[in-house]
């Protein structure tokens, strides 16, 4: 029911022409008005010169922003990279040894130039080696080769090539082999 009334009051009421033609021209006006002092607030220089400070702070204010953001940035990454590299506690760090995979010690190096008659016993430049039960032959270890593989034969003969380690002095000209690691024939040149 009040729609019906509210359409009515509505349809009763009319605009003039006169009142269409003056809000025209007010709208006309204000836009004019608006327009002038626009124009005259560009023209005052005071204003000019409180927009350009404006300006100027706000580009000094974003500039000083950035480079505080950057030394902080850098001073983060300097900081981080201690942890980076130490990520373990004191008290979590393994005990454990790490597998030995450097070289073998080697003190008897060179070629045989001459064999004991029970061929347990060699000489090589200046060293007579001899070579016994508790003499370890071939090179143990986990990087060690496959006993197939190794360059070790069985029987000691003039012209081989021979690696191994002593404990003992061998500036006396005369030791016990610890270890024989190599005893390989030297390679023939194919012709």
């Amino acid at each position: 029911m009040k729609k019906s009334v509210y359409k009515s009051a509505m349809s009763r009421v009319k605009t003039s022409e006169d009142f269409n033609e003056v809000t025209y021209q007010k709208l006309l006006s204000e836009m004019d008005n608006t327009k002038r002092t626009t124009i005259n607030n560009h023209n005052n220089p005071k204003e000019r010169v409180n927009m350009q400070t404006a300006k100027k702070r706000t580009v000094k204010g974003w500039t000083i922003g950035i480079a505080a953001c950057a030394v902080l940035a850098v001073g983060t990454f300097t900081m981080n990279q201690s942890t980076l590299f130490n990520t373990q506690s004191p008290s979590a760090v393994n005990t454990t040894k790490p597998p030995v995979t450097g070289k073998a010690a080697v003190n008897i190096e060179g070629v045989i130039s001459e064999v004991s008659a029970d061929g347990k016993s060699f000489k090589v430049g200046d060293l007579w080696v001899t070579v016994t039960d508790a003499t370890k032959l071939g090179i143990k270890g986990p990087t060690a080769a496959k006993p197939s593989e190794e360059l070790l034969q069985k029987e000691f003969k003039v012209g081989n090539i021979v690696s191994g380690y002593t404990s003992q002095d061998t500036s006396t000209g005369k030791v016990t082999a610890d270890n024989i690691y190599n005893n390989m024939a030297p390679q023939k040149d194919a012709q």
